[in-house]
């Protein structure tokens, strides 16, 4: 190949990457902005916390999920999805289908392998104490869906990892991925109020507001439920899916942690450094005689 054709093809890339990050960059700020105005216009919960200090302190909690992003897993995976662009390597690479295909291949599987880690973030100990700092907020919006320990995005860092070189992601499958993934949690932890019919349709194909409302459910086999991050297909297809809980029956958080002071930002940034409670102590399942 010459060096010019190299280049016109290396052009031509470059213009597709480019298309790309501007769609992807429209889309997120106009799904954002959607989403938060349609929670306040139509809310599914009413709100229990003073506001706007918990969506400060949640906001202040994605800055840093953000910052350790950039520093802990992007460099780990950047240098990958290009090693799979130029090797064709990884699981959907070696599919005879065309590009935009074997984006959407990856986009599934990346969401399926997310469902995986999401179970494994409630059922391994030392995951838990990471992740209980992103349930005991006590009211759910949109702004939950970036409350976590900076941490906790640094320990699925080569969990992400895994998932780019298994399933063979290029630079432009991730960022698509990416974007999903954002709008998705954005949404489903909002609390914008659907039509039932219309959300039960929805929840056939998507992870939805009152799916994710029960699984932040102060009822541990509630919570236990619901575990699809973009894609209901998962809960369906392993028996998680749950869309039998009334949303004014819900409690949001974890049993153990009921006091707001404990959800501010140095608490919550500590709490997986600290002694570890018994988090559902006192309310087990909806039927229990201790629920409160």
């Amino acid at each position: 190949m010459s060096s010019h054709t190299k280049a016109r093809i290396g052009r031509r890339s470059g213009s597709v990457s480019t298309r790309v990050k501007l769609f992807t960059g429209v889309a997120l700020v106009l799904g954002a902005a959607a989403i938060v105005i349609a929670e306040r216009r139509r809310p599914l919960r009413a709100r229990t916390q003073e506001e706007p200090r918990r969506e400060i302190v949640n906001v202040l909690m994605g800055v840093g999920c953000g910052i350790a992003i950039m520093t802990a897993e992007t460099p780990l995976v950047a240098p990958l999805t290009r090693r799979v662009q130029e090797r064709r390597t990884g699981l959907v690479q070696q599919l005879p289908l065309p590009e935009w295909a074997r984006d959407l291949a990856g986009l599934l599987l990346m969401d399926y392998t997310f469902y995986i880690w999401h179970v494994l973030t409630h059922k391994v100990p030392f995951l838990w104490r990471f992740h209980l700092v992103h349930h005991i907020d006590l009211d759910l919006d949109a702004s939950t869906a970036i409350r976590f320990h900076a941490l906790d995005m640094v320990i699925s860092a080569p969990w992400r990892a895994g998932q780019v070189a298994l399933i063979g992601l290029t630079p432009r499958g991730l960022k698509l991925w990416q974007t999903f993934f954002f709008l998705s949690i954005l949404f489903h932890h909002s609390n914008i109020r659907l039509p039932e019919a219309l959300e039960r349709r929805l929840a056939r194909i998507l992870t939805t507001p009152r799916m994710h409302g029960i699984h932040h459910s102060a009822v541990e086999d509630e919570t236990d439920s619901n575990w699809s991050s973009g894609f209901a297909f998962w809960d369906h297809l392993h028996g998680t899916f749950r869309l039998d809980v009334a949303q004014s029956e819900i409690d949001i958080g974890v049993p153990a942690y009921r006091d707001p002071d404990e959800t501010r930002l140095a608490l919550s940034l500590e709490l997986p450094f600290r002694p570890q409670r018994d988090d559902w102590r006192r309310a087990r399942t909806r039927d229990g005689i201790d629920i409160s």
